[in-house]
């Protein structure tokens, strides 16, 4: 059992500082609405395969998760795991709607504007419409709801 919660522990820790680093650096860039900077962050997170890997950790934490409660004797009905299951099922909905639908199309216009395909006052004036901080904000939020419920215990 102490294994598998280490390894739930280390893997969630990993997908939090990985999503939460990542989106933090999307939602800078577009507040200041700095287009280098923004096709930048994209590149690099493109290149470093970040979603995929992000993804493989978040699984592999949740199979973690489920084998610390079924070889430590935790009732996988009490309240607190069931606040988790709901949370982690809002952040893989959130997330599926962040990056696909948000993110990764604002990065990629960012890329083209860089690279002269694309009026980079275009590309500004997406970044002034978009809600990707709000989006951030909503996620960190729930990161952070996800972290107490496992800490705290509270039902």
């Amino acid at each position: 059992m102490l294994i598998f919660k280490a390894l739930h522990i280390l893997s969630m820790f990993s997908v939090v500082t990985m999503e939460i680093g990542a989106e933090f650096l999307f939602a800078f860039a577009i507040a200041r609405r700095d287009v280098r900077g923004l096709a930048t962050v994209h590149r690099i997170l493109e290149q470093a395969r970040l979603g995929p890997i992000s993804i493989a950790v978040f699984i592999a934490g949740i199979v973690f998760g489920l084998l610390t409660a079924l070889t430590g004797g935790l009732d996988l009905l009490a309240g607190w795991l069931i606040a988790a299951y709901v949370l982690v099922a809002v952040i893989l909905v959130g997330g599926s709607r962040l990056w696909p639908k948000v993110l990764l199309p604002l990065g990629a216009k960012a890329v083209e504007a860089e690279a002269g395909q694309r009026p980079v006052e275009d590309v500004v004036r997406d970044m002034a419409a978009s809600r990707a901080v709000w989006w951030h904000v909503g996620m960190a939020t729930l990161f952070v709801l996800i972290i107490l419920d496992m800490v705290l215990k509270p039902f």
